[in-house]
C-alpha cells in the first residue's frame, strides 16, 4: 500500500498494538510495579533504565532520554519512516489501511516495484529449495560443508544454488506467470547473441540473496564453487536495487549493531558469514562496491563507530582510507582491525578462532593513525614529498568533527614528521578556509540531503511542497510605490517551511516556539513576518487564518495558504520530534554561519600577518565547533 494514511486508521493501529508485546520482541523486560523494565536497546548500559508503561502505551529511557509510542519505538529500532512503521504494525494487528490514491505515474511505479519484489521472492525461494533439497544442489551443499557451514546458516541467510543450466530459472519464473520484461529488468536473465533466447545470469553458483531493511530480497550475488573467473557475479542495479545504498547482512545485523554501538565492515560475503558464525553478529559487507556516503548515512542510524576489515594489501589500504573519509564526513569514527598479511576474516577465523579475533578487535587503532603512518612512510625523507604528505594528512585531520582530536593528531604529526606544530596549524586554517569557500549546491541531491535538511527527512509521500518561486518581503502599504529590482534574497528552506507549518496549524504550541526564539528562528523575510503575526495573535485558541491574513501582504498570504493545505496527519504523530529536529538543524546552521564568518576574519588577519590577534578568534572557532 502507498499514499497517505488517515488519522483514524493511525489511531486504530496505535490502540490495537500492545507496546509491551512489541518491545519484548527486542528487549528482555521484567515487571516493576506499573512498568516493565529492561536494558535500553538504543545505548549501552549495565543497569536497566528502559521503562515501558502498558497503561499509557509509552516507553522512556531514563539513561539516554529517548521515548515515545509504538510508532516511535519501531521507527528507532528498525530505522523506518513513520508511514512504514504504521504499515508494519497494521499488518501485525490485522488492520487494513485505507490510503489516499496516488497519481497515475506513481501508481505505475508502485505496481512495477511490487512485481519486481515478487520476482525476486520467487527466485530466492527456488534457489533456496535447490540448495536445501534438490539432488543437483549436492555440490553446493558439499562446498558449504567444507567451509564449515550447514543448514542453519543457509536457512538464516536464505542461501541458494543456481543450476548450471542455460535457462532453468527463466523457465521456472515464467511457469509461475511472471513477466519476462520484469525478469530482464532485474537482470536475472539476459538476451542471447546467438538467437537462443534469454539465458540465466546465475548458473552453477552459490547464491547470496541481498535484503533491504524490511527483509525483502532486492538483488543476488553468485559465487562459483571452484576457482574459475569471475569468482563473484552480482545483480545489476534496478528500480528496487542500488548497490550504493544496500549492505549485505544489515537486515540480520542491525539489532546487534545498535546494542554494541559498532559495526564490523568487511568486503566479502563469506567474511560476513564467518564473523557472524564466530559470535560477532554486528557485521555487514559491501555489495561489490566501495563504501558510499549513503552507506555511511545508513550506518550512522545504528552505530557510534565503524571497525574496518579490508584486505591488507595496497588496494585494501586505499579502500580503508576512502571508507575512513566517507565515514568521517558523516561523523562516524573509523577504526582499523589489522590481520596478518594474506589473511581475510574468514581465513583468520578458520585458522585461529574467535578468541584470537577478539584480541585483534580490542587492539584496533584509529584509521587516521594508519593513514598518517602510510603517507609518511610513502613520502620517505624527501622534503617535497614529506611536505605534500603532511598537507594531505592535515586536510584529513581538519575534517574531524572534534577540535580536541584535531589538536592531538596535529601534535602527533609534528612529532612524527619533524614539522613545526605552528606551521601545521596554519595549514589547517587554510584547509578549513577552502572548505568554507566551497559553493553550496543550489539543489539538494535526493540521496543525501545537505546539512540543514538532514534533521528532518520526510518520506516522499509526506514531503512538503516546494516553496513559492518568488516571495515579496514588502508590506501592503509599500506595494504601490515604484520598486527597484532587488538583489536575490534568502531562499525559504524546507526547515523553515516545516517549522512554520507546525506553528500555523497549532501542532506545536506557540509558546514553545516563542520560548525557543520565536521569529528569530526564521531567515526568509516572509517567514519572519508570518511568524511574528501568528505569535502576536496566539492565545488560548488557535489563530484564525482569516484574521492572520488581514495582517499579511499577498506573498505572505500565499505562503500561509500553501502551508495550511498540508494534511495535518503528515505531522500529527511526529510533530514534537519534528519541532526538536527543526531547532537542532537551525542551531547547527547558525553555528555554521558563525564559523564561516570567523574563518573570513581569520583569513584577513592571516593575510595581514597579525598572528597574535588570530589566537582569540581561533579559540572562539574551536568553541563553536
Amino acid at each position: 500500500m502507498t499514499g497517505q494514511i488517515s488519522e483514524t486508521k493511525i489511531g486504530e493501529v496505535r490502540e490495537r498494538t500492545d507496546i509491551v508485546e512489541l518491545v519484548s520482541q527486542y528487549v528482555s523486560l521484567k515487571r516493576s510495579g506499573a512498568n516493565h523494565m529492561g536494558l535500553c536497546p538504543f545505548h549501552s548500559e549495565k543497569s536497566p533504565s528502559f521503562s515501558v508503561n502498558a497503561a499509557r502505551q509509552f516507553f522512556h529511557c531514563f539513561g539516554c532520554g529517548v521515548g515515545g509510542d509504538v510508532f516511535s519505538f519501531l521507527m528507532r529500532i528498525e530505522g523506518l519512516a513513520f508511514p512504514d512503521a504504521v504499515r508494519r504494525l497494521a499488518d501485525r494487528v490485522g488492520i487494513e489501511l485505507e490510503e489516499k490514491s496516488l497519481s497515475p505515474e506513481e501508481e505505475l511505479q508502485r505496481q512495477q516495484r511490487d512485481r519486481l519484489f515478487q520476482v525476486n521472492d520467487v527466485a530466492a525461494e527456488y534457489f533456496h529449495q535447490l540448495l536445501m533439497e534438490h539432488p543437483a544442489g549436492e555440490p553446493a551443499r558439499r562446498y558449504l560443508k567444507e567451509r564449515g557451514y550447514g543448514r542453519k546458516a543457509a536457512g538464516e541467510y536464505q542461501l541458494g544454488y543456481a543450476l548450471d543450466s542455460w535457462d532453468d530459472l527463466r523457465q521456472h519464473l515464467e511457469k509461475k506467470g511472471l513477466a519476462a520484461e520484469d525478469i530482464r529488468t532485474l537482470g536475472l536473465i539476459r538476451p542471447s547473441k546467438q538467437d537462443r533466447g534469454d539465458y540465466d545470469l546465475f548458473r552453477g553458483r552459490l547464491i547470496f540473496p541481498i535484503h533491504d531493511l524490511n527483509g525483502r530480497v532486492v538483488a543476488f550475488a553468485g559465487r562459483v564453487l571452484d576457482d574459475t573467473k569471475p569468482k563473484y557475479m552480482n545483480s545489476p542495479e534496478s528500480p528496487i536495487y542500488h548497490k550504493g545504498k544496500v549492505l549485505f547482512g544489515l537486515y540480520q545485523a542491525r539489532q546487534a549493531m545498535r546494542q554494541s554501538g559498532e559495526v564490523l565492515l568487511v568486503e566479502g560475503y563469506f567474511d560476513q558469514l564467518a564473523l557472524q558464525r564466530a559470535g560477532f553478529p554486528q557485521v555487514v559487507a559491501t555489495c561489490g562496491t566501495a563504501l558510499t556516503v549513503d552507506h555511511a548515512h545508513i550506518l550512522k542510524r545504528y552505530v557510534q563507530r565503524a571497525m574496518l576489515l579490508f584486505d591488507q594489501d595496497a588496494a585494501g589500504r586505499q579502500a580503508t582510507f576512502k571508507a575512513m573519509g566517507v565515514l568521517q564526513e558523516e561523523g562516524v569514527p573509523a577504526m582499523v582491525i589489522e590481520l596478518p598479511s594474506g589473511d581475510d576474516p574468514d581465513s583468520f577465523l578458520q585458522r585461529q578462532g574467535g578468541d584470537a579475533f577478539q584480541t585483534r578487535l580490542a587492539a584496533a587503532r584509529p584509521a587516521m593513525d594508519m593513514f598518517m603512518d602510510d603517507r609518511l612512510a610513502e613520502a620517505g625523507d624527501g622534503v617535497e614529498f614529506k611536505a605534500r604528505a603532511a598537507e594531505q594528512i592535515v586536510e584529513r585531520i581538519s575534517a574531524l568533527s572534534s577540535e580536541l582530536e584535531q589538536d592531538l593528531y596535529l601534535k602527533k604529526l609534528a612529532e612524527r614528521s619533524g614539522i613545526e606544530l605552528d606551521l601545521l596549524k596554519q595549514i589547517r586554517i587554510r584547509c578549513q578556509q577552502r572548505v568554507a569557500q566551497r559553493p553550496v549546491p543550489r539543489s539538494v541531491p535526493a540521496h543525501r540531503p545537505a546539512e540543514r535538511y538532514e534533521a528532518v527527512p520526510p518520506p516522499p509521500e509526506y514531503a512538503l511542497p516546494e516553496p513559492p518561486p518568488e516571495l515579496s518581503a514588502e508590506p501592503r502599504w509599500q506595494q504601490q510605490r515604484p520598486r527597484q529590482t532587488p538583489a536575490p534574497g534568502p531562499m525559504l528552506s524546507r526547515i523553515e517551511q516545516t517549522l512554520l507549518s507546525l506553528l500555523i496549524q497549532n501542532l506545536v504550541p506557540a509558546e514553545s516556539i516563542a520560548a525557543a526564539g520565536g521569529a528569530s528562528l526564521f531567515n526568509h523575510p516572509d517567514a519572519v513576518a508570518v511568524a511574528e503575526q501568528v505569535l502576536a495573535l496566539a492565545g488560548e485558541h488557535p489563530v484564525e487564518i482569516s484574521v492572520l491574513q488581514e495582517r499579511l501582504n499577498d506573498a505572505q498570504s500565499t505562503l500561509v495558504q500553501r502551508l495550511i493545505k498540508l494534511d495535518k496527519e503528515q505531522f500529527a504523530e511526529s510533530s514534537e520530534h519534528l519541532f526538536k529536529d527543526c531547532l537542532a538543524a537551525i542551531k547547527r546552521d547558525q553555528r555554521k554561519q558563525q564559523r564561516e564568518e570567523l574563518l573570513g576574519r581569520i583569513r584577513q588577519l592571516e593575510q595581514d600577518g597579525r598572528y597574535e590577534q588570530m589566537k582569540d578568534l581561533l579559540e572562539e572557532f574551536k568553541n563553536l565547533k
